[in-house]
């Protein structure tokens, strides 16, 4: 690391410990979502719960709630120009996509919609329906952790690189421990050598948390 880099990293590190960061309580964070974001609650199990079981950035026996922001002026913000280019597929793929939503599967031999059989259960549609909103930069989630009233993790859905870095900052992530197969998004608290903890430092920066 140059010289430049290592006081840069120096003096992060001095504004984390200055500023004795705690937590944040469900209700403090819950709330600051909503007026910043203009985010809401939705059901939980929108999202279901082997996607919860097999992501290794959310711990299941910790969620507890899933938000939302759909609001056009807030999305408009929270993604950048880059992120929105990428989120156009198309108008055919964008077509297809809405098509899906309410069509669980669909063989060559049922590839016109119309011949689809009769909708039964739908409870597959808000699923689907979340998913192709994520992917079209309609809609970002978040699905918040908590451990004895305290938010200690957080996943975001539907790209945004501002939304992301604004959630490692509240939370950081989980503390590494030995023979855990399941801590890449970890850190080790204090230590400038980590990647992880320097970069919750960098989000911290970024969003005026120190």
């Amino acid at each position: 690391m140059s010289e430049d880099g290592s006081s840069q990293v120096l003096a992060l590190l001095k504004r984390w410990e200055k500023s004795n960061l705690l937590p944040w309580k469900v209700l403090d964070l819950e709330d600051r979502l909503a007026k910043e974001f203009r985010a809401y609650e939705i059901p939980l199990t929108a999202i279901t719960a082997d996607d919860y079981a097999n992501d290794v950035e959310v711990r299941e026996d910790l969620i507890y709630k899933l938000f939302t922001i759909t609001h056009p002026d807030v999305l408009s913000r929270i993604y950048s120009a880059e992120e929105l280019e990428m989120k156009d597929i198309g108008a055919e793929a964008y077509d297809e996509g809405w098509q899906n939503v309410f069509v669980p599967e669909r063989t060559p031999q049922r590839s016109d919609p119309r011949t689809q059989p009769v909708l039964g259960d739908a409870s597959w549609l808000s699923y689907n329906l979340l998913n192709i909103q994520h992917s079209t930069g309609q809609r970002s989630s978040i699905v918040l952790e908590q451990e004895n009233g305290l938010v200690t993790g957080a996943k975001v859905y539907g790209m945004s690189e501002y939304l992301g870095t604004f959630m490692t900052a509240v939370t950081g992530y989980r503390e590494s421990e030995p023979n855990d197969d399941r801590n890449y998004y970890s850190m080790i608290t204090g230590d400038m050598n980590d990647e992880s903890f320097m970069y919750y430092l960098e989000c911290l920066a970024l969003h005026g948390f120190i």
